[in-house]
């Protein structure tokens, strides 16, 4: 199954500390009330001020930077498209490297599953056919435009892949695509 999320249709969402909102993409099981447990949650942040992040006791964390310059965690830097893991059990201090960022983000139980997130290009008119082994996976495009199974995501779109284990991905535009590659398979 390929479905096409669009940046419009993501569900605003309060930080658990109350000191911003998150643009929720997807969350599972999808059914669950926001204070229920959930096995995952991709989401994106705008982050305007430095502050703690939300402890998630239990979850491990997967994050990068998607706009702006950067972000200190814990003074350890984390640049634009870098990708940072660390255990939501963590007092997590962040800190503005210069202008205000976006973030991408999974919170996930490694309980039950396990995750990684990569960030890939792919040059201008070209396409990539790929082989996929875990269960879900999702491309979350920062750059460009990202064509797959007939649809096209804009930046900020993101395709969710359920089962499909061979995909070819098309970059029909003049300037270099980039996105995310996430990717959930179950313990």
């Amino acid at each position: 199954m390929i479905q096409l999320l669009k940046s419009s249709t993501y569900q605003r969402m309060p930080w658990k500390n109350g000191l911003g909102v998150t643009d929720q993409i997807d969350l599972a099981p999808a059914e669950i009330k926001s204070s229920q447990p959930y096995a995952w949650r991709l989401s994106s942040a705008l982050v305007t001020a430095s502050n703690p992040f939300s402890i998630f006791e239990g979850y491990d964390r997967l994050l990068s930077v998607i706009e702006g310059d950067g972000l200190m965690l814990n003074q350890n830097p984390l640049l634009p498209l870098q990708v940072c893991e660390f255990s939501g059990d963590d007092h997590t201090d962040c800190q503005l490297i210069g202008s205000p960022v976006r973030d991408l983000g999974l919170i996930f139980n490694p309980k039950t599953h396990r995750a990684r997130m990569q960030f890939h290009t792919l040059p201008a008119v070209s396409e990539s056919v790929m082989s996929l082994k875990e269960e879900i996976h999702f491309f979350f495009v920062v750059q460009g435009k990202m064509r797959l199974d007939g649809q096209t995501a804009q930046v900020q779109d993101c395709f969710k892949l359920i089962r499909e284990t061979q995909i070819k991905i098309q970059n029909t535009a003049s300037e270099t695509l980039g996105y995310y590659q996430i990717s959930l398979s179950p313990i």
